[in-house]
């Protein structure tokens, strides 16, 4: 695979890493400092280096920060086979799999210096969203399958009798008309009760949450819930009822939006076969923080009817 060569087509070059050109040159200005400054003290497996390197080697066969990142993100946007991904940049499998992990970590502290990752934490959620000035939000919970564990005791806690894939779920919240940020809140795997009391969202008080029936119950205090009725045993929904129903999902369909702007990797979007659960959790992050990179992009048409109070 050619990078040099793919640059020059711009479509082929944003179906591979979801970047256009231009952003993936500015995200390179970032990386390019945390990769060689990783490189120089750790080696790919992480240790220490006893003599720190000054330079890459010369019959390296990923020359260079842009490749190694553009290896990158083509491999979290198809999610191919590592022999496959191998024999599109001429390495080995082994190679594959080693480099993936350090460059992800680089590139998700990047995206964290950025201050485009999801807020993880729900001190910090409530914090960041008591200065939004329309308190105003949609929730929504996101699923991808995972491989089923080997450990027993990890299987009961993963099963859930509904559905047949081990999926691993992640709250989402979009703040009102803000198209830049999303807000990603890890879910353990599983529905044998509900998760959400586990993982409970901080939001300010007297704020606004819209959400759908599958959070039926979850009522954080102090804030109003918009949800949509649910259909009676052997009855029928009111004209009313479901004209604010469909009221309803007109604006909440901004946070599917979200959805399908973190599922074009389609490492997030179709069943992750990798078993390691840093990793699992840190594409999901990615994903995140490269759908909020392409939404406060400059290169595109997101923030044309976006509010001067963006970044606030």
């Amino acid at each position: 695979m050619n990078y040099v060569a793919l640059r020059e087509r711009p479509t082929q070059f944003l179906a591979l890493t979801s970047l256009l050109p231009a952003e993936f040159d500015d995200l390179l200005t970032d990386f390019t400092p945390r990769w060689e400054r990783y490189h120089r003290y750790h080696t790919l497996d992480g240790d220490r280096r006893r003599i720190p390197a000054h330079r890459e080697r010369a019959n390296a066969t990923l020359a260079g920060t842009d490749t190694k990142l553009f290896f990158l993100l083509t491999y979290l946007k198809t999610n191919s086979l590592q022999q496959h991904q191998a024999a599109s940049f001429g390495v080995s499998q082994t190679r594959v799999s080693r480099l993936a992990g350090p460059l992800l970590d680089v590139l998700n502290q990047t995206l964290a210096a950025r201050h485009l990752l999801p807020v993880r934490d729900g001190a910090q959620l409530a914090q960041r969203l008591a200065a939004h000035p329309v308190k105003v939000f949609t929730c929504d919970g996101v699923e991808r399958g995972i491989p089923r564990n080997a450990d027993r005791a990890a299987q009961e806690e993963e099963y859930s009798a509904k559905k047949s894939p081990r999926p691993e779920k992640h709250h989402l919240i979009r703040r009102y008309a803000v198209p830049a940020r999303s807000f990603a809140h890890r879910v353990r795997a599983g529905a044998r009760q509900k998760k959400v009391d586990l993982y409970p969202l901080c939001l300010p008080v007297s704020s606004v949450l819209r959400q759908d029936l599958g959070f039926l119950g979850h009522r954080p205090p102090g804030v109003l819930i918009e949800m949509p009725h649910k259909k009676p045993p052997k009855g029928e929904l009111t004209f009313s009822q479901l004209l604010y129903n469909q009221l309803l999902s007109s604006l909440r369909v901004v946070i599917e939006h979200v959805h399908s702007g973190i599922k074009r990797l389609r490492m997030v979007r179709d069943k992750l076969r990798l078993r390691g659960d840093w990793f699992r959790d840190t594409v999901m992050v990615v994903a995140c923080g490269q759908h909020n990179l392409r939404v406060r992009s400059q290169h595109r048409a997101y923030l044309t009817h976006a509010p001067a109070n963006l970044d606030k």
